[in-house]
């Protein structure tokens, strides 16, 4: 499944409002930490493996209101939700760490 980018905060507030489980990672597109993890998070959709998980990207340069409604300080930021509730949120830019977040979100953890 390919990433979906977040381009309004009404899509946002959507987004949130459906069921299931989805992933949003925040970056500034311009900053080399945010571009490495990216790669991945992309690479990460597309796998089958984390089928059960919608991945979706804001880019907070564009999407202000969204990054602050969001309460993101720094990037890049990865939040984790169930329906509107936020189970997890991770700040690195570790892909094992990313992965390890993925699968404990899709394991109920």
């Amino acid at each position: 499944m390919p990433v979906t980018t977040i381009k309004s905060e009404d899509q946002y507030k959507q987004i949130l409002s459906e069921p299931g489980l989805k992933g949003i990672e925040f970056v500034a597109p311009w900053e080399e930490s945010c571009k490495g993890i990216s790669a991945k998070w992309k690479d990460l959709a597309g796998n089958e493996r984390w089928k059960g998980i919608h991945f979706y990207c804001v880019d907070i340069c564009d999407q202000q209101d969204v990054a602050m409604d969001a309460g993101v300080k720094m990037t890049p930021a990865f939040h984790f939700y169930d329906g509107e509730s936020k189970v997890k949120e991770l700040r690195s830019t570790s892909a094992p760490e990313l992965e390890r977040t993925i699968g404990a979100v899709l394991a109920g953890h």
